[in-house]
């Protein structure tokens, strides 16, 4: 049985109702059930600790901030998560290897919260209970509106109170917000600022928003106004509420959009903190994207039927990293692959032929000729096309109607498009939705996700655009009529993902929707969120939401939610660039997507000169032939473990007698591997696998397992690459990948070479010709195929002596 000891700071101030919580693997941290975290408390100085006993080899953990919410005295608290550590890797910790004889684990060390193996990554935010809701209050363009002319020009404050009817307690400081509002509001100009207030609560029913505006010269409070409960008629809306002043008199109105967030109420598998990719990208070349499969087909040409598992699975025969393609409801609530709101249903209708000049209508519209004769009146078929919005049709009926594409009746309307008997003619005949009936199923259109959960190539990622429809700039709204409530139209879909996509599959969401963005965010932290924008452009009707309207403003709303990045339209950035650097600035990815990517020249701008880290293009894999990145990855990473295997790497070994300790490692003198040979300052400890030695001038496999080990170069300076290189024919260091936090915390700093690299350079004896050197890095070249980089020679604190270190690759 071992002690486990808990100890972390947190590098910024939190409210005094907020606790610091550790979960993990091991049952007494609640086995990744936040509800179930060991929660630790604040010493005297400031940090917050814990300890538990356990007996177990290995033991992961994070650290998050929560707080308890509570409904009313009836109901039992809930706990609130409102921020929590990302890394995609765990903290781990290994008792049987870091504690001391005593038994005691990690009782001298103390974490950061959010900083792991040099890195930070923290979000906001986790809701895991279904009472739990999170409110936003936006103000932004023409906000605050004063009867009074010379109130107009004047410098404002505000500040939103968010508070309970009952007077229980107000919620500003039970609930953070992105920062703690300052005591006399935030600064806000009309037609300039775009501002987000942001609260959680477990009783919406009786929350209200207490709205104080103040003079942004002595900070006087010049009005306020309340929005209740009755003010807030849905989930999401636009609404305005009476400005007051001290003494009761209306001086003007305070218009905001409101949006209430809550968990997903479909069954779906409960979240955990074990694994996340919110705001996980693994670094690589520009990956490369088919737009709704092999492009767009009923607008412009295309080898395929858009948004069909056809179209899907030739672009990742065609080596598509992901498929790009879009997902809406129908009227039966199931989620389709489709990319527009509307679609045109053709409708057969009788009409009536004109009578020759030899012929006469009686009374009764019977046709009579001259000489007396009468004959039925003659008609002849034609089709008319009709506009119906997707969401007002099932499934069924999208599937057995005779539909044509939106555009067919722009193409009749221009005057463009002829028509014989109602159908267009060949010229465009692209527009046709319905295929022919006997069509093969994976042709036709209409897949569910499901389907192409199921049945497209588990090798390919998804980005999958969720399409709600928005108002437009010109006041006309994507879909008349109403529409599905955003709560259940987003766990429909939601739920469909994770509970049916591969674990395997790389799955993107992405929306030209803002706040669907922010609600796919906050409803899971699975999968990384991308925001879609339009930029300055004159290709398509631009959106009312000005978030999408401007590519830095993009950025800016991005970066505030925690998404994962921002998909760019390629004709904006084509004039300015400068969204990308920015982005990349406050650590973002850039997707890119746009008409212009058709052609090479503005792929390769794109990929080399702006670096984003995603193309999305039709036609993909047509001029050229390419490899998807994660089947090369996968085929690497089996071709590196094929060698380990035939070396003797990855065959299982019994435990050694005895592990050593944090302290045994730095030792001047430790013995290692079976028996009590010593080398000076080297050591391997203990784990599954066994590792690779450098003994006595030659490569040789160890017969002891190891979780890592560390050996010094014998000198004091750096000194040249070729130098290191002869030298490494007597002794040449080794530290394997480790997860143990004593290790991480010692070690974990040091820059990083990939051992499968360095082992190629020894063992085939690759001439390494050339080093460059800078302050951060130093790169390797030479006659191999691939240049690596690494940091040099780093300096652990309490040794003497300079380490190389090198860790298993991440592919």
């Amino acid at each position: 049985m071992f002690t486990l000891h808990f100890s972390v700071s947190v590098p910024f101030p939190i409210f005094d109702e907020q606790y610091v919580f550790v979960t993990g693997s091991h049952e007494s941290l609640g086995s990744w059930d936040t509800r179930r975290a060991l929660r630790l408390e604040k010493d005297d100085k400031n940090h917050w600790t814990g300890i538990t006993n356990l007996g177990v080899d290995t033991v992961k953990f994070r650290y998050f901030i929560g707080n308890y919410l509570q409904s009313d005295a009836t109901k039992d608290p809930v706990l609130f998560i409102s921020k929590w550590e990302t890394h995609l890797t765990p903290r781990c910790v290994m008792p049987p290897v870091e504690a001391s004889k005593s038994g005691v684990c990690r009782a001298n060390l103390r974490d950061v919260f959010g900083y792991n193996s040099g890195s930070e990554q923290i979000s906001d935010s986790f809701v895991l209970d279904d009472d739990v809701h999170h409110i936003a209050l936006t103000l932004s363009g023409v906000a605050l509106k004063f009867y009074k002319k010379k109130h107009e020009q004047q410098s404002y404050r505000v500040k939103i109170v968010p508070f309970d009817l009952r007077n229980k307690f107000a919620l500003t400081q039970a609930c953070p917000k992105f920062k703690a509002q300052q005591e006399f509001g935030e600064p806000f100009h009309n037609l300039i600022d775009y501002h987000t207030f942001r609260t959680y609560s477990v009783a919406v029913e009786f929350l209200s928003f207490r709205i104080e505006v103040y003079s942004n010269q002595n900070n006087d409070l010049l009005a306020q106004g309340y929005a209740l409960p009755s003010s807030l008629h849905d989930t999401y809306g636009k609404t305005s509420v009476p400005l007051l002043t001290k003494r009761g008199v209306p001086t003007g109105k305070i218009y905001f959009s409101y949006l209430f967030i809550r968990p997903i109420r479909l069954p779906h598998p409960r979240p955990i903190m074990h694994n996340c990719y919110a705001k996980y990208w693994k670094k690589r070349v520009t990956l490369e994207v088919g737009h709704r499969g092999m492009g767009e087909s009923y607008t412009k040409f295309a080898v395929a039927r858009e948004n069909t598992l056809h179209s899907l699975n030739s672009a990742a025969k065609r080596g598509a990293d992901f498929v790009e393609f879009d997902v809406h409801l129908t009227k039966d609530l199931i989620p389709i692959v489709y990319h527009d709101f509307h679609v045109m249903v053709s409708v057969a209708k009788k009409r009536t032929t004109e009578s020759s000049n030899n012929s006469s209508m009686d009374s009764d519209g019977k046709v009579k000729s001259n000489n007396g004769s009468v004959s039925p009146p003659a008609t002849t078929t034609s089709v008319d096309f009709y506009q119906l919005a997707v969401k007002d049709l099932n499934l069924n009926q999208l599937r057995l109607l005779h539909l044509d594409h939106i555009k067919h009746k722009e193409r009749n309307e221009n005057g463009d498009q002829a028509v014989t008997n109602g159908t267009p003619t060949q010229k465009y005949s692209s527009h046709h939705v319905t295929g022919e009936h006997d069509e093969a199923e994976e042709h036709r259109p209409f897949p569910t996700l499901l389907e192409a959960l199921k049945n497209v190539s588990h090798d390919v990622g998804f980005n999958i655009e969720i399409k709600y429809p928005q108002l437009m700039v010109s006041g006309e709204n994507e879909v008349e009529g109403g529409y599905i409530e955003r709560n259940e139209f987003l766990d429909i879909i939601l739920s469909e993902v994770l509970n049916n996509a591969d674990n395997n599959r790389h799955i993107v969401f992405s929306s030209f929707d803002a706040d669907m963005c922010k609600m796919i965010s906050e409803k899971q932290k699975k999968y990384p969120v991308l925001f879609l924008c339009l930029g300055k452009q004159t290709r398509y009707p631009d959106y009312e939401d000005e978030r999408t309207r401007s590519s830095l403003t993009a950025v800016k709303f991005t970066y505030s939610c925690g998404l994962m990045g921002v998909n760019f339209h390629s004709e904006d950035l084509l004039l300015d660039p400068t969204p990308v650097s920015k982005a990349k600035e406050l650590g973002l990815i850039s997707f890119v997507w746009g008409d212009e990517l058709v052609e090479r020249k503005y792929l390769d701008y794109f990929k080399y000169k702006v670096g984003v880290e995603g193309i999305i293009y039709d036609r993909i894999g047509e001029g050229e032939s390419r490899k998807n990145v994660f089947t090369l990855e996968k085929a690497m990473r089996a071709e590196l473990f094929s060698k380990k295997s035939g070396l003797g790497f990855g065959k299982k070994s019994s435990s050694p007698p005895r592990c050593f300790s944090h302290n045994q490692l730095n030792s001047q003198g430790i013995s290692f591997g079976p028996g009590n040979r010593t080398r000076g300052m080297s050591a391997s400890v203990w784990s599954n696998d066994i590792v690779e030695q450098s003994l006595g001038g030659r490569s040789s496999i160890d017969g002891s397992p190891a979780m890592f080990s560390i050996g010094e170069t014998e000198i004091e300076q750096q000194l040249p690459l070729q130098q290191i290189q002869q030298q490494s024919q007597q002794h040449f260091p080794v530290i394997r990948r480790h997860n143990s936090s004593q290790a991480q915390g010692s070690f974990g700093f040091l820059p990083v070479l990939p051992e499968a690299f360095l082992k190629t350079q020894l063992s085939t004896g690759s001439n390494i010709s050339s080093i460059s050197s800078n302050n951060s890095s130093t790169t390797i070249s030479g006659e191999s195929t691939t240049n690596e980089t690494f940091n040099g020679l780093s300096e652990v604190p309490g040794m003497n002596k300079r380490f190389v270190t090198t860790t298993a690759s991440e592919i």
